[in-house]
């Protein structure tokens, strides 16, 4: 079982979520309102200074050829789809030791 996560831009929030439909991921948790300051491109503090901020994905996913698939989307979303280095995704997964949902 792998935990996903993906922050990016709020602008591009709708995009993502299509590409969690069409990997089949249905279940996530979206942590809106995070503000950031990235790598690449200018801070997000959601300010008149700084303008804008990220939202978080976060997903459990068990089917191994999913999580690849994915990954393999959001690279493809990072390379083709993104607009600018601020519409860019940052995704990363881990390997979960426990998961329970009772």
């Amino acid at each position: 079982m792998k935990m996903v996560y993906i922050t990016c831009n709020v602008s591009v929030k709708e995009r993502v979520m299509g590409q969690l439909e069409a990997c089949g991921v249905r279940d996530f948790q979206i942590l809106d309102h995070a503000e950031v300051k990235n790598k690449l491109g200018s801070p997000r503090y959601d300010t008149d200074v700084w303008p804008g901020f990220n939202i978080v994905f976060l997903m459990q996913i068990s089917d191994e050829s999913k999580v690849i698939g994915l990954i393999s989307k959001l690279k493809e979303f990072n390379q083709k789809e993104a607009f600018n280095e601020s519409e860019l995704l940052t995704v990363c997964s881990w390997s979960l030791d426990d998961y329970f949902y009772d």
